[in-house]
């Protein structure tokens, strides 16, 4: 997987987790992967398709795109 995402994105999902009183390790526990790699993914440094979808099931979204979408406008870089 080539589509890793941007530093913003990241961020913004970080807190959404801490919001939902979720943690990195959350994640790591639904995804069946480490701790590093969730932190790697969020990063943009890795991409990972059981995190994508570990993110979706702990935050209530039924597809990655969904979750990437719901980010504000004002908080993405425009192109």
């Amino acid at each position: 997987m080539a589509n890793t995402i941007t530093h913003q994105t990241g961020c913004w999902i970080q807190y959404q987790l801490k919001l939902n009183g979720h943690t990195q390790d959350t994640v790591a526990e639904v995804a069946n992967r480490s701790v590093s790699i969730v932190s790697q993914f969020l990063c943009g440094r890795k991409d990972s398709a059981r995190v994508r979808t570990a993110f979706c099931k702990v935050l209530g979204y039924e597809s990655f795109e969904k979750l990437a979408a719901s980010m504000p406008q004002e908080n993405r870089r425009p192109a």
